[in-house]
C-alpha cells in the first residue's frame, strides 16, 4: 500500500541514490566543518552544534585559566588601593614607555619585564610585525630578539593614550625572590662581560673590602650576598639601577594602566596559550612542542651568548671556566640534572667549538630525566643562595620586594625561606654557586 502512495518518480533507482549521496555529502561537510572549527578553537556565536562543541572544548582548562586571570586582577586592584600612599615609582615615564611593546594591527600592548619571558614574547611580536617569516617563535634565536617590533618609546602621549584605550594589554610577573636570583644568575654568575663591566665592577668597588686588582678590573666573581647588598642600596638610593633587577611594578605601572591579563612565570605555558587563543593568534603563532622547545632554546641561547662575548670574557677567565658556569646556570634552572658532571677538566686548554658544547648540553638534557625531578634543582639553588644572607639583610630585602609581592599576590616572606638558616644542608656535597 505504501508503495502505491509514493510518487513513482521517487522509486526510480538512479534518482534515489542521487538523493542518498547528496544527504551523505551534506552530513560529511557538516561534521568536517564542525571538527575543523573545534580543532582551531574558533568561538562561533550562533547556537549550533559547532558552537556547543566549541563550548565544551573551552569549559575546563580554558575557563579555569580565565578565572585565574580575573582573580589576579582583583588582587592587583586591592593592592593598589592598599598601597596608594605607600610607594613611589622611581622609574621614569620614558623607561615605562620603552617597556611597552605595541602591535597596532592586532591592537595588542605587552609590557615586557626582564627575566619574565620577555625574550619569548618579543619574538612573538617579531612574527606579528612580519619581521620574521616564521610561525614558531623558537625558530628565532634569542640573541636576535631585540629588534623588529615597535615600542612606545618615541610615541607622543596622545598616540600612547589611544593605543592603551583600544588595545588588549597584558604583562607577566614572577615571584620576587626567584626573579631577583634569576637576574643574578643570568647577568653576573653566568659569563656576561657586559654586566661584569657595568654592574660587577661597581659592586666590587662599592661593596667588597680589599678586592684584588683582577676582581676590580673584571667584576666577574660577584657573590649573591654582594649582589643583594647592591640591589638594596640601589633601590633605596635610586643609584646605578638596572632594569633586570628593578621591581616589576615600576616597569609597567599596573596601578595606572589597566592590564587585561597578568600572566605569571609559574604558569607561563597555560597563560601564554590562553592569551594567544583569546587574541585569535593561534594560526599565526604555533609550536611543535612548547616545553621541549623552551628548554632546547635555553641551551642554544646560553651557548650563543657565551661565544658572542668570548673575547672580553677570556680577559677575565678561561673559556673552560666560562663554559663551566654556563653548565651550572642550566643546572640551576633545572634544565640539566645536577648529577651530570661538566665534561671537561677545569685546566682544559684546547679550543672548544660551540657546536661541540651544544651537542654535549643537548645530550646531557636528554639524559637528565623527568622535568618535575629537575625542577628540584631550582628550589635547592634558591635555598643555597638565600641561606647565606643574614637575618638583617633578609628583612631589608623583604622591604625592597614588598610592593611586587602585595600587588601580584605573592607571599611577602615565602615559607620556603623562613628559618632557612636552621635547615639542614644537603649532604651530597653539590654546590650550585661555585665561583
Amino acid at each position: 500500500m505504501r508503495t502505491r502512495c509514493l510518487p513513482r518518480r521517487l522509486l526510480t533507482k538512479p534518482r534515489w541514490w542521487i538523493v542518498l549521496i547528496s544527504v551523505c555529502i551534506l552530513l560529511f561537510l557538516f561534521f568536517a566543518l564542525d571538527f575543523s572549527i573545534t580543532y582551531d578553537g574558533v568561538s562561533v556565536e550562533p547556537v549550533t552544534r559547532v558552537n556547543r562543541i566549541s563550548n565544551i572544548y573551552q569549559t575546563s582548562s580554558y575557563q579555569h585559566v580565565a578565572s585565574r586571570f580575573r582573580q589576579r586582577n582583583d588582587v592587583l586592584r586591592d593592592g593598589c588601593q592598599t598601597l596608594k600612599q605607600y610607594y613611589a615609582v622611581q622609574d621614569s615615564e620614558a623607561a615605562v614607555k620603552e617597556h611597552l611593546v605595541v602591535d597596532s594591527k592586532n591592537q595588542i600592548t605587552y609590557c615586557a619585564i626582564e627575566k619574565i619571558g620577555c625574550t619569548f614574547w618579543k619574538r612573538v611580536f617579531q612574527i606579528l610585525s612580519g619581521w620574521q617569516n616564521v610561525s614558531d617563535p623558537f625558530r628565532i634565536k634569542g640573541i636576535h630578539a631585540y629588534e623588529g617590533y615597535q615600542t612606545a618609546k618615541r610615541l607622543p602621549f596622545d598616540k600612547i593614550y589611544n593605543i592603551l584605550v583600544h588595545s588588549t594589554k597584558f604583562m607577566f610577573v614572577r615571584e620576587p625572590f626567584e626573579r631577583l636570583l634569576s637576574g643574578y644568575v643570568d647577568k653576573l654568575y653566568s659569563p656576561n662581560a657586559a654586566y661584569w663591566n657595568f654592574i660587577g665592577r661597581y659592586i666590587v668597588t662599592r661593596f667588597r673590602e680589599n678586592p684584588t686588582n683582577h676582581s676590580a678590573e673584571c667584576g666577574h666573581d660577584i657573590t649573591f650576598q654582594e649582589f643583594v647588598e647592591y640591589f638594596i642600596y640601589s633601590q633605596s638610593t635610586n643609584e646605578h639601577r638596572d632594569a633586570h633587577f628593578v621591581p616589576s611594578f615600576e616597569h609597567c605601572r599596573p596601578c595606572e594602566i589597566e592590564y587585561d591579563y597578568i600572566g605569571k612565570m609559574e604558569t607561563f605555558k597555560e597563560d601564554t596559550f590562553h592569551i594567544l587563543k583569546t587574541l585569535n593568534l593561534e594560526k599565526i603563532v604555533k609550536f611543535s612542542n612548547f616545553q621541549n622547545e623552551t628548554e632546547t632554546d635555553a641551551i642554544i641561547d646560553t651557548v650563543d651568548y657565551v661565544y658572542s662575548m668570548r673575547r672580553p670574557i677570556q680577559k677575565c677567565m678561561t673559556l673552560t671556566q666560562a663554559l663551566f658556569r654556563a653548565w651550572r646556570k642550566l643546572q640551576i634552572r633545572g634544565i640539566i640534572s645536577k648529577h651530570i658532571k661538566f665534561p671537561y677538566p677545569m685546566n682544559y686548554a684546547e679550543n672548544i667549538h660551540p657546536n661541540e658544547f651544544k651537542r654535549l648540553l643537548l645530550d646531557a638534557h636528554a639524559m637528565s630525566g623527568d622535568r618535575e625531578l629537575r625542577k628540584k634543582n631550582r628550589q635547592e639553588a634558591l635555598l643555597e643562595a638565600y641561606s647565606n644572607l643574614t637575618p638583617v639583610t633578609m628583612d631589608r630585602l623583604k622591604e625592597a620586594l614588598y610592593v611586587d609581592a602585595v600587588l601580584f599576590g605573592y607571599d611577602v616572606y615565602p615559607d620556603k625561606l623562613r628559618n632557612i638558616g636552621k635547615r639542614k644542608s644537603r649532604n651530597d656535597g653539590f654546590t650550585y654557586f661555585k665561583l
